[in-house]
């Protein structure tokens, strides 16, 4: 854990389980390290990546402008495997996403949330593949050119790959982009609120 802290604060790009997947991770604030996973996974740099973050206050520290109905959602959802849509500021890679919003979760993992905590820094986290290939359950499925590229691997066995539920408010209303696993828990909670 300690060696996995000092490289990825010294700038450096690992592969480690995540709450959803294996993926690729980096300071999210250090631009040569998030523009280093664009290289590695030959990633359009009009890609938005997802960050992760250790808990709400870390969260607000790096959006703004969260609304009352995000505000609800975040305290209903998170820790878990809802990811949102808020508005970036300037505290986070200007390569993490190109547009005013960023993909962010606070995952309920105590290997993730204790990294990010040491770290103090949010992590891009990215699946860890060549971009367009299958998304792995295990280190073993790695492609060779990631191998190549990688030099810190952290074997946490074989994951249940669920990809986290992706939304958006907006309007008051909410936008499910991606279904995910908790998706029917926001609709049956936010029944109200779900957009058409």
């Amino acid at each position: 854990m300690q060696e996995l802290i000092k490289y990825l604060q010294d700038g450096k790009v690992a592969i480690i389980p995540t709450d959803t997947t294996y993926g690729i991770v980096c300071d999210a604030t250090n631009d040569k390290a998030v523009k280093e996973i664009f290289r590695i996974k030959r990633r359009d740099f009009s890609k938005a990546m997802p960050i992760l973050v250790s808990d709400k206050e870390m969260l607000k520290k790096y959006t703004s402008n969260i609304n009352d109905l995000e505000n609800m959602i975040i305290d209903k959802f998170t820790p878990g495997k809802l990811s949102i849509l808020l508005p970036k500021n300037n505290l986070i890679s200007q390569y993490v996403s190109p547009n005013a919003f960023v993909a962010i979760r606070i995952p309920d993992n105590k290997f993730l949330q204790e990294i990010i905590t040491k770290i103090n820094h949010p992590l891009v986290a990215t699946s860890a593949n060549i971009s367009g290939s299958d998304v792995i359950s295990s280190v073993t499925e790695l492609e060779n050119d990631l191998k190549k590229e990688i030099n810190y691997i952290y074997d946490g066995g074989k994951l249940e790959t669920i990809p986290s539920t992706l939304i958006k408010v907006e309007n008051n209303k909410i936008y499910l982009l991606r279904e995910g696993i908790i998706a029917n828990k926001i609709k049956e909670e936010f029944k109200d609120y779900i957009a058409n």
